[in-house]
């Protein structure tokens, strides 16, 4: 891994633990509300299911695994969590034993890249504002065909990733490298996503513009990316 890598993970780190150290998940007015209502609106389509196998790749603290496993804790449901972060895992086990969900749950420290999705497994994986953090392109699209063969027949793959991504300072207005790993034109990253996924059903495909603030060591970046996002339906 080169220097630029681990010292984007390392900025990441510090940034998440900030984040994680102040706010308490759906208790707070931050980002760490709610569940992404993409996700919100992919659990109706799964609800016919007697078991329900989950993959959420860069969960976090479980702002949607949490809810995902809540909404089907009446079923067999096992949500695998990965995340780099050993905070991050720490945080959503605290979550899950909050909630009730610890037999639902599984947390794994392991980054993106070197975690192996096993074929045909799961009806539901969803990656939120995670796949850009993988460390290279190649491992990018490697791990779009195993997330692609990771899902049963009629499962959904959920992607939410930014392109396109600029940050500055946003007190001196300074240019600044933005911190994640791959960095794709929206164009390319759609073209990448609609040949993996040739013959799914899309329910959902569409860009949005969005613009926020993140903590940075010691300042706060101002963000601008172009987020896509794809919901896919295996035939």
């Amino acid at each position: 891994m080169d220097s630029r890598i681990k010292e984007i993970r390392e900025n990441e780190k510090k940034s998440h633990i900030e984040i994680y150290s102040k706010e308490d998940l759906y208790r707070t007015e931050s980002w760490l509300k709610k569940p992404i209502k993409t996700v919100e609106d992919i659990v109706p389509f799964l609800c016919d299911l007697k078991e329900v196998q989950v993959l959420d790749l860069g969960c976090g603290v479980g702002r949607n695994s949490i809810y995902v496993a809540k909404e089907f804790q009446d079923k067999e449901c096992k949500v695998e969590c990965i995340d780099i972060l050993d905070m991050a895992i720490e945080k959503l086990n605290e979550n899950a034993k909050l909630y009730g969900l610890d037999k639902n749950i599984n947390g794994i420290v392991n980054s993106i890249e070197d975690f192996k999705i096993i074929n045909n497994k799961y009806d539901f994986i969803l990656a939120v504002s995670a796949l850009e953090h993988i460390e290279s392109e190649r491992k990018f699209l490697e791990k779009l065909e195993e997330i692609k063969d990771g899902v049963r027949k009629n499962g959904i793959v959920c992607l939410v990733i930014n392109s396109e991504i600029k940050e500055w300072n946003r007190e001196t207005l300074e240019e600044l490298e933005p911190q994640f790993e791959i960095n794709l034109q929206t164009d390319i990253l759609q073209s990448c996503i609609e040949d993996v996924f040739e013959g799914w059903d899309a329910l959902k495909s569409c860009v949005v513009k969005q613009e926020y603030d993140i903590p940075r060591g010691g300042i706060v970046s101002h963000l601008s990316t172009n987020v896509i996002t794809y919901v896919g339906k295996k035939r």
